[in-house]
């Protein structure tokens, strides 16, 4: 009996991971298409990784991102998007750690601020230097040293307002959502 329960749970485990994947992989195609959609659409679907992530386990979790991230990058029209997937779609797994762990806000704060930093320019160094991307680079070019400053700082901002948001969107999940889901437990 306990053999079935746990081949049940991992088959729910499979099943939930692969439907979020591919939603995600489907939210990001839909916002290849929408121009402005080029940020919000990857942060939606990051949001998509809490419910694996309070349901099963971050490894569950990451290993979604991973694989939609890699989905995201090859059938992907927005390359921008998929990229910035890839570089900040993990945050929603590693938001929780820093929060539980790190008791002083200002340390939380500096931290989450270097990481946002740090991830949005390796994403912008990856896709100018290494895969030449002359359209990201001419638009920056076309911006002037200021709007691209003012442009990262926005972007760190917007970031540190996605992250304040996690929590609430959790709580939403796990208060309406969750008890409506009660096939992932075992019981129907």
């Amino acid at each position: 009996m306990q053999k079935r329960t746990r081949s049940r749970r991992m088959s729910m485990l499979i099943a939930f991971c692969g439907m979020s994947a591919g939603l995600t992989v489907t939210l990001m195609l839909v916002g290849g298409l929408i121009p402005v959609a080029t940020y919000i659409t990857p942060l939606l679907a990051a949001a998509l990784l809490l419910p694996i992530r309070i349901e099963f386990h971050w490894k569950a979790a990451l290993a979604t991102w991973a694989a939609a991230a890699l989905l995201s990058l090859i059938l992907g029209l927005d390359k921008e998007a998929a990229f910035f997937y890839l570089f900040i779609g993990w945050w929603p797994l590693a938001k929780w750690p820093i929060d539980l762990h790190i008791r002083a806000k200002a340390v939380r704060f500096l931290l989450k601020t270097v990481i946002f930093a740090a991830s949005i320019g390796a994403m912008y160094t990856m896709l100018i230097f290494v895969l030449h991307l002359d359209a990201v680079a001419g638009e920056f070019g076309e911006m002037g040293v200021w709007m691209t400053v003012s442009f990262f700082v926005m972007a760190v901002v917007a970031l540190h307002l996605y992250d304040f948001l996690l929590m609430p969107l959790s709580i939403l999940y796990v208060r309406r959502i969750q008890p409506r889901l009660r096939f992932l437990r075992g019981r129907s």
